[in-house]
């Protein structure tokens, strides 16, 4: 039986937006049909792409994997980017939370290069799920995908809140101590998720209270991240790369850090 493929645009009420991201479902291992996960992959595009206005991506394609989610460096033989989801059937809650993360590598412009900073995009990656699957919780009670989803917002609140119960506790004036206490782990491995779990959290406020600020991300990896760049390093070349109405922010996320003082 061949495979069903879906080429998703996905619409929204911005006229001040890009085109939208295309993505094209492949089924096959999802055991779900390609409109329901489309639906699901719309609405949480829907939350963070509204915050990108003049943006293009390259189109994407999303496959089943079945060793964690995760975006591919190298793009298919169609210039696709490819995004692999470990989920199935009608687990809603797990396809909007994965999605989210692997979508905010995509829009922070995700690169293979120098390792010792990747916590930080994984963290943001981390917050980019609580963030949209927060929004969507909220937005299904007015605008879910289809009526008769209309109740499913408490199962994605329910979701999102086991995750955030969860992680550690903290404020953002407390992630200066936090990453002098974890440097050396995050250092070597970026994907220590509940230490990219408690960082998400504590930068949580900051974005709910302004999520404009979600379009600094898109800089994030503009140029490329030498080997061995210290955290301080990092964020001064984010800062230099992005455009002036998103440098005090990342400024302020810098000072939070303890890389710029004062």
């Amino acid at each position: 039986m061949p495979l069903r493929l879906l080429f998703l645009t996905l619409l929204l009420p911005f006229t001040c937006l890009a085109e939208a991201p295309k993505v094209r479902v492949v089924t096959k291992g999802f055991n779900s049909s390609e409109g329901d996960i489309s639906a699901v992959l719309a609405s949480t595009t829907r939350e963070l792409w509204k915050h990108f206005p003049d943006y293009q991506l390259e189109p994407i394609v999303v496959i089943r994997g079945e060793k964690g989610p995760i975006t591919l460096f190298d793009r298919n033989d169609r210039g696709e980017i490819v995004v692999k989801l470990d989920t199935h059937r009608t687990y809603w809650s797990q396809y909007a939370y994965q999605w989210a993360h692997e979508l905010c590598h995509v829009l922070a412009g995700f690169r293979n290069d120098g390792r010792e900073n990747k916590w930080f995009e994984e963290s943001l990656c981390e917050l980019a799920s609580l963030y949209a699957m927060r929004r969507m919780s909220e937005s299904w009670e007015q605008d879910p995908p289809y009526s008769h989803w209309k109740n499913y917002r408490h199962s994605l609140k329910d979701y999102i809140d086991k995750v955030i119960n969860s992680r550690e506790k903290l404020t953002a004036q407390d992630l200066e101590s936090f990453y002098e206490k974890h440097r050396e782990t995050l250092r070597k491995n970026s994907t220590e998720r509940a230490l990219n779990g408690t960082v998400a959290l504590a930068l949580l406020p900051l974005f709910e209270k302004e999520p404009s600020r979600w379009e600094a991300i898109r800089y994030l990896n503009l140029t490329a991240a030498k080997k061995d760049l210290s955290l301080k390093d990092y964020f001064a070349k984010w800062h230099q790369d992005a455009p002036e109405k998103h440098q005090p922010f990342i400024l302020e996320l810098a000072r939070y850090f303890g890389t710029v003082k004062g």
